[in-house]
């Protein structure tokens, strides 16, 4: 076959080349939550006689303010939750809920070849398992509700090919924002990112997720990696149905992309921003850059040449989409184990399941015993709407995937991280150095 994966992919689900240079797209699964479902959905039930091209294409989630917080969450949370229930759609609320890009994969609701999209820029997340997945606005979700299909340009096809053996106390994260730092805030403007090479081919399938969930964070359409073996063992693990279709395993192809960016992965060390783009990182240890871009240092209140452990920190966040799976509560416990935070700490666990899970094996006691707040899967924190909203000057090492001004609460400065690097950081009441990662780390390993 000739072309990309992501271009057969793309190819068979256009339903109509549209004059405009856009395609129209047919939707397989759209992700709805209640910050952006409720206004499409309101207009669909005005203006369409609430109609539903098919409700059980649409999964249904209370996640960003969960539970709601104040009068105007709640309200969005109940339009959810009563919209679901008059169209017979799949909702996972409060208690049995996550965060969408969490709980889709680990609920059966992504498969290879499928498209999907959310109103949310992180669906991107689930394009690890083989599928185009992108976030949408408002009004393009409520077409995919409403008619099955978006209208979208067909992106290009960037190539990044990532080789080597990645090596503790490296990880996926440090992965993801490698290929940001590389290709820069827009680099990936325009494009799809097919991920592939020796080091993506030996990640599990939440270290692909959290590579792939950073993707929009280059200015990307989107990111996948195609289906294997991997793939489809941690579908199966859900049942044999799960698994997929086999044609887009035994896919192959000689297509050409439209740019390849080479990585070696055993060149990646743990890294961590220091401005306000997730582009803006630095490794453990080194100094703000001499010529670092004036209003992002401002507004961190930092300085070119300056270490950045010299810094103190007022809080950390583990958790988020890009890092709140089990494996990454894991070793973040390892770090924490035995051990006490300086300053406070927010562990959120992705979805409840993987709550229920980190407690069966007693890392809720780790964490609380080393004084970090366990708390309710949600995107809050990470958002800055609930459970760990920063003031202006606080600084906060975090997961998450977003640094932008006022990310976590208006003035707030975050630096974001690998969770065995938070986990340290919270020890140590600053970024660590090197040697001290080292020292806390051990043999520690998360995505």
């Amino acid at each position: 076959m000739s072309g990309t994966y992501f271009d057969a992919l793309w190819e068979s689900h256009v339903v109509e080349a549209l004059p405009d240079g856009n395609d129209l797209l047919f939707i397989d699964r759209v992700v709805a939550h209640e910050i952006t479902t409720p206004p499409g959905a309101a207009q669909i039930e005005r203006e369409f006689e609430d109609m539903l091209y098919d409700p059980s294409a649409i999964v249904a989630v209370n996640d960003h303010v969960s539970p709601a917080n104040d009068a105007a969450t709640a309200l969005q949370a109940r339009h959810l939750r009563r919209w679901a229930k008059r169209h017979g759609i799949r909702l996972f609320d409060v208690g049995d809920n996550g965060i969408c890009h969490v709980l889709v994969p680990e609920r059966g609701f992504v498969r290879p070849g499928m498209t999907l999209c959310c109103g949310d820029s992180h669906t991107c997340t689930l394009g690890a398992f083989g599928a185009i997945a992108f976030g949408v606005g408002t009004t393009a979700q409520a077409g995919a509700m409403l008619a099955g299909c978006v209208v979208v340009k067909r992106p290009n096809v960037m190539r990044i090919r990532i080789d080597g053996n990645l090596r503790a106390p490296a990880t996926a994260k440090d992965v993801a924002l490698t290929v940001v730092r590389t290709l820069g805030a827009d680099g990936g403007r325009g494009c799809a990112l097919e991920y592939c090479g020796t080091a993506v081919d030996a990640m599990s399938m939440g270290e692909r997720m959290t590579l792939c969930n950073m993707a929009i964070e280059a200015g990307a359409t989107t990111g996948l990696i195609r289906p294997d073996g991997v793939t489809r063992a941690y579908l199966r693990e859900l049942g044999e149905a799960f698994a997929g279709e086999a044609n887009w395993y035994d896919y192959d192809c000689d297509g050409t992309y439209a740019k390849t960016i080479e990585i070696d992965a055993s060149e990646i060390v743990p890294l961590v921003t220091w401005g306000t783009s997730p582009a803006q990182s630095i490794p453990l240890g080194a100094l703000v850059p001499e010529n670092a871009n004036a209003e992002s240092a401002a507004y961190m209140d930092v300085t070119g040449g300056e270490a950045l452990e010299e810094l103190d920190i007022d809080q950390v966040f583990i958790g988020s989409c890009t890092n709140s799976r089990l494996h990454d509560l894991r070793a973040a416990a390892r770090v924490l184990r035995g051990r006490r935070v300086s300053v406070p700490t927010i562990v959120t666990p992705g979805s409840q399941a993987v709550k229920r899970a980190a407690e069966s094996e007693g890392l809720h006691d780790v964490f609380q015993d080393a004084g970090a707040l366990w708390t309710h899967s949600s995107c809050g924190p990470c958002l800055g709407m609930s459970m760990g909203v920063l003031a202006k000057g606080m600084r906060c090492v975090s997961t998450s995937n977003r640094n932008f001004p006022g990310r976590m609460g208006a003035g707030g400065r975050v630096h974001l991280a690998s969770p065995i690097v938070a986990a340290a950081s919270a020890v140590l009441g600053h970024i660590p150095k090197p040697a001290e990662l080292e020292q806390l780390a051990g043999d520690a390993v998360c995505a």
